[in-house]
């Protein structure tokens, strides 16, 4: 049976480490690929990230107990957990949330302001967003797994624009506060 698993944290991020963060977010994303049975995209920056992870329930609800565990999110917060009929997301992609218009253009749509904010946001519109941002044809979206395979190549003289995001059809759920009981080190 497959699952979906939507949610947001704080990043635990301090001025002048995003670099360092970027690399070991990218580095643990390398565990996402289909061959793991795990679908979704990752958006973040120094101040929010945002998740869809899709996969066996066993898998996704074995990503979560890591992810509680993870030092660089603090707040975790589950805006919902589906039973699904189908995938969304054909591989895996992780994009940072930096200032383009593409990006804006979609800050925009989903939140109140030009800011990534997923206090804001229903599990519906995070989905979504995470969605598109992954789908953005930029440096700052990488992926893996089929969705790299069938990203179209770019030459430079090509303006980028964003893949269109299938539709989506899932029911409405409730946002459940899950409070981050690690303690500090």
């Amino acid at each position: 049976m497959l699952s979906r698993l939507v949610f947001y944290g704080r990043t635990n991020v301090k001025i002048g480490e995003s670099a360092g963060m970027i690399k070991s977010i990218l580095a643990a994303a390398s565990d996402y690929s289909p061959a793991s049975g795990l679908t979704g995209g990752l958006v973040f920056n120094e101040k929010y990230m945002m998740e869809v992870i899709e996969g066996a329930r066993e898998q996704v609800s074995k990503r979560l107990r890591l992810l509680f565990e993870d030092p660089r999110i603090e707040d975790l917060t589950v805006l919902a957990i589906n039973t699904i009929d189908k995938r969304v997301f054909e591989g895996w992609a992780v994009g940072y949330a930096g200032r383009t218009i593409d990006a804006e253009r979609l800050y925009l749509k989903y939140s109140p302001t030009v800011d990534i904010n997923p206090t804001s946001m229903s599990a519906a519109a995070v989905l979504d967003f995470v969605r598109e941002f992954c789908a953005l044809d930029t440096l700052y979206v990488q992926r893996t797994g089929l969705a790299e395979q069938r990203m179209p190549t770019i030459s430079p003289q090509q303006p980028t624009a964003p893949r269109p995001a299938p539709p989506r059809q899932d029911p409405p759920v409730e946002t459940i506060k899950v409070v981050n009981t690690k303690t500090a080190v």
